[in-house]
């Protein structure tokens, strides 16, 4: 259950929640990115991926309906239960750095009227023994590659780095474990919509990727292995 309380490194959750992750022996983190509008389709997947994980991370490009989202667990205890605990988010090329909601992210009781949540560019995530480096990719060129990402993940100190922008679903073993979870609304380069589940433990990660398929019982969630598409336009 997530406490959408915002704290002064900008991810969400309580910092007693932050701090079990970390510590935590194994984790799985929902990982989505590029959603572009498609509020109910974010919420959904939330819904049906989100109490099995213990944290969530958005690459950015659909700021809204992330915060649309959180708006939805702070008046909603039920769905709140469904979220996981900890949320770590970045603002991408079509998003601002300070998006309203209707809940006060410092924790206050609502009013009725908005409030501002800061997007920041760049996320650091501690999980099971591992660190995240959440960025959307833009500024790093990953239509080109996923040089500067890898840069930037290992000057912060990050064994993984997830990242959006290219609406290709797509992971990456170096000497850092890099992953993009495709769009769930919109991808590119004949790939299926989706978003993936990294777990990880102490010693060892790993991204299972998910299509999103509608059929006429509903949308389910298939797993898959994304193709080794190239990056370019």
């Amino acid at each position: 259950m997530i406490t959408p309380v915002q704290t002064e490194h900008h991810l969400l959750g309580t910092k007693r929640d932050i701090a079990s992750l970390a510590k935590k022996a194994s984790a799985r983190i929902l990982v989505l990115s590029d959603s572009h509008g498609q509020r109910e389709l974010f919420r959904l997947i939330v819904e049906k991926a989100g109490p099995s994980c213990d944290a969530l991370v958005f690459c950015g490009d659909g700021a809204g309906d992330f915060v649309s989202c959180m708006d939805d667990a702070a008046s909603d205890e039920a769905f709140a239960r469904l979220v996981p605990p900890v949320a770590a988010f970045v603002e991408g090329n079509g998003d601002a750095d300070r998006f309203p909601s209707r809940f006060d992210p410092c924790g206050k009781k609502s009013s009725g009227g908005l409030y501002e949540l800061i997007i920041p560019k760049r996320q650091i995530l501690k999980a099971a023994g591992h660190v995240i480096y959440a960025v959307h990719g833009h500024e790093q060129g990953a239509y080109y590659g996923t040089d500067a990402i890898e840069r930037e993940c290992k000057a912060a100190g990050a064994d993984i780095a997830v990242y959006g922008h290219t609406h290709i679903a797509a992971e990456i073993r170096r000497n850092i474990y890099i992953v993009n979870p495709g769009s769930i609304s919109y991808p590119r380069s004949l790939t299926p919509p989706s978003f993936a589940i990294l777990e990880l433990d102490g010693k060892n990660s790993n991204a299972v990727f998910y299509r999103i398929d509608a059929k006429l019982d509903g949308v389910q969630f298939t797993p898959f292995a994304p193709k080794k598409a190239s990056l370019w336009r």
